[in-house]
């Protein structure tokens, strides 16, 4: 873990050499699956967080883990830099950070809707273009299935919470007549 701040700024600098490189696109994507990689692989952490392990041993495990991805080369020179620099096991948060940069260049913002039951096609693509409308931006929904909240959904945009969901009136109904008393 490198912290907010570190990481972006190393995302702010890969961003800008994706964007001159014309792959920005790409580069994301790189990112988004070396950092999968770690967190599936708590063994790969544990070579990288090994100060047993040299400096040698960590760039050859890195490289054949980076030619079985196919990734960019620049994206291969950024991760050089991650190791050598002892900043590898941020990964996540650089991806993370350049996701939320990319966003932004992109005018796209990311959403968390979490409903009572599984949504349909044509109801997700309801909820896609209201968010859309509300922040003038393309929306990337990220759907969950949470069944305590009874019926309704909760969306979750930037740092608004919509909670349309049949527990919060619930909570809120008992919360009226409990003050009335």
């Amino acid at each position: 873990m490198i912290g907010f701040v570190l990481a972006r700024r190393y995302a702010k600098a890969i961003i800008d050499l994706a964007v001159e490189a014309d792959l920005l696109a790409e580069i994301g994507e790189d990112l988004n699956t070396i950092a999968g990689l770690f967190a599936r692989s708590p063994e790969l952490v544990n070579v990288f967080s090994d100060p047993t392990y040299g400096a040698d041993a960590k760039e050859k495990v890195l490289a054949g883990v980076l030619e079985k991805g196919g990734v960019q080369d620049l994206t291969m020179r950024f991760i050089g830099v991650l190791l050598r620099k002892n900043r590898i096991l941020g990964i996540g948060q650089i991806a993370s950070a350049y996701r939320d940069f990319a966003d932004q260049m992109s005018n796209r913002i990311r959403a968390r809707v979490v409903s009572a039951v599984e949504l349909q096609e044509d109801e997700v693509a309801r909820m896609k273009k209201v968010l859309s409308d509300m922040s003038g931006k393309d929306v990337i929904l990220e759907m969950e299935v949470d069944p305590s909240l009874l019926g309704g959904v909760v969306a979750y945009m930037g740092s608004q919470v919509f909670d349309g969901s049949l527990k919060n009136q619930l909570v809120q109904i008992k919360d009226t007549l409990s003050k009335g008393r």
